[in-house]
């Protein structure tokens, strides 16, 4: 009879504790642009140089617990060559999942971004497609995107048409831009990607810029994103409370 009951009191441990860390509520993709417009000058350094250091900082806001991933728009020429004829449609289509989404994933995209040469194309709706279609498991509460990039599609997509579609039927993506010195028309989409999805934006319009700009676009997606986790995480307790309580009366009787 003990033994019986002993059982059952970790039966119902487990029917309480495990659902709650099975699984990260929020994953999150960086999406690096490296089309050959970051060679562009900014200031003192390249485009480029902001746009890594972006990245850099981003990922220092993070815990080794978040659940981190990076996709690159555009290809590196030798692999872009290795694909084939170097083409407009190849060019079109250049993007590289460089790190799966994965915890403890931090250093591993650092890393990654020693080796990134920009050139060709940004071809944003292309690649925001692969990243959702791809990149994220079903079970993240929230699919976030932060997307840095200098400008908006030149492949002849339409990646605001495509998120304002995608969102009629999902209320799970959320996409946030860092842009480096954007033009007022490349702002006006990029803007359009993160009204549709309840992001956030910034175009940082000189290197002076840079380090309130981060500082504030980071604050924001890292206290939305504990947000989420701590309403996620009353929903699973009041649920495995609900289990719970039903278990208990079976067992009384």
């Amino acid at each position: 009879m003990k033994q019986s009951i002993f059982y059952k009191i970790i039966y119902v441990f487990l029917l309480i504790f495990i659902p709650l860390c099975a699984f990260s509520s929020t994953e999150t993709l960086i999406i690096l642009d490296q089309s050959a417009s970051m060679y562009e000058p900014f200031e003192d350094k390249l485009k480029f140089y902001y746009a890594k250091q972006a990245v850099i900082n981003i990922l220092n806001t993070m815990q080794d617990s978040d659940y981190v991933g990076f996709r690159t728009i555009g290809m590196n020429p030798d692999r872009l060559r290795l694909r084939g004829i170097v083409d407009n449609y190849a060019l079109c289509t250049a993007t590289e999942k460089l790190n799966n989404i994965a915890y403890n994933n931090r250093h591993n995209i650092q890393m990654s971004l020693y080796g990134i040469i920009p050139s060709g194309t940004s071809p944003i709706e292309y690649v925001l497609t692969k990243a959702i279609d791809e990149d994220f498991s079903k079970n993240a509460d929230l699919k976030q995107i932060i997307l840095v990039t200098d400008g908006y599609e030149n492949c002849n997509g339409d990646p605001c048409g495509f998120i304002r579609r995608t969102m009629l039927s999902r209320k799970d993506i959320k996409i946030n831009v860092v842009a480096i010195g954007a033009s007022n028309d490349d702002i006006e989409g990029l803007q359009c990607l993160t009204s549709a999805t309840n992001g956030h934006f910034i175009n940082i319009d000189t290197p002076y810029d840079f380090e309130n700009s981060i500082t504030d676009i980071t604050s924001k997606i890292n206290y939305e994103k504990q947000k989420i986790a701590v309403r996620e995480n009353k929903q699973k307790i009041n649920q495995k409370s609900i289990q719970y309580r039903k278990y208990l009366m079976e067992f009384k009787e």
